[in-house]
């Protein structure tokens, strides 16, 4: 029904109303069963998407951009971020603190945010942030390689990078033949996709610019209180004391 709704009505009265609209469907949802831990709405059901995803009816958030938050909620106060192609419900969360030096990009312009750097080149000194939010980002990029060489270079010693992408089992599946959307939306998953990691190939990458690495894998139970997802793995790719660049 919610996805029907968004394809009926035209994108831009959506996007010029979008904080009117959600709290006028969010009246439908308002129970004690779930919550969402960045607005904090309590409901009766989260909006199941047709990608079975968990939507939060007050916020927008996803079940991927709630465990972000709840990894994130006591280790973000007084760092220097760099958040990439930030969602909006997470964007407004973060910048709701005072003690959080906050930058946000998105090199396309598909995303709200203050600046557009290149991941391949990004125009920031060495050495400038205390911790960097890649989600789902790397799966678009051309040089992967390249674009992780400059995440652990503007990372302080110690700082860390939150990454998640789509995961497989295997290895991780690339193909220099796949060229227009449709052949990346069949071998891909999705048609501005260029890969699909595992997250051992991932890692793998991570450390072979530098990072050393945390994999953190979560299980749920079908109904848990945030809409979190049952099978869920992140990256922690935290750069060395010892780094000389």
């Amino acid at each position: 029904m919610y996805e029907k709704f968004k394809r009926i009505i035209p994108k831009t009265i959506i996007k010029h109303n979008e904080k009117f609209l959600r709290s006028l469907i969010s009246i439908a949802y308002i129970g004690n069963k779930f919550q969402c831990n960045i607005c904090l709405f309590k409901m009766s059901n989260f909006i199941k998407l047709d990608n079975n995803d968990k939507l939060c009816p007050k916020c927008g958030s996803l079940a991927r951009t709630r465990r972000l938050w709840s990894i994130l909620e006591n280790d973000i106060h007084g760092k220097k971020v760099l958040h990439f192609s930030p969602s909006k419900s997470l964007k407004t969360k973060i910048e709701s603190f005072n003690d959080i030096e906050y930058i946000t990009t998105d090199f396309v312009g598909e995303f709200n945010a203050t600046k557009r750097l290149n991941i391949e080149s990004i125009d920031e000194p060495n050495d400038a942030y205390d911790l960097i939010i890649c989600y789902h980002i790397l799966e678009h990029v051309e040089n992967d390689t390249k674009a992780m060489e400059e995440l652990e270079r503007i990372l302080k010693p110690e700082g860390r990078c939150i990454i998640q992408t789509p995961f497989k089992a295997g290895d991780i599946y690339e193909n220099d033949t796949v060229k227009t959307d449709e052949e990346r939306l069949i071998h891909f998953g999705q048609k501005d996709h260029l890969r699909i990691y595992s997250a051992e190939g991932l890692i793998n990458r991570l450390k072979s610019v530098g990072f050393n690495t945390k994999l953190l894998e979560f299980k749920e139970i079908e109904n848990n209180w945030h809409g979190f997802k049952i099978d869920e793995n992140l990256i922690i790719a935290e750069k060395s004391v010892f780094d000389k660049k």
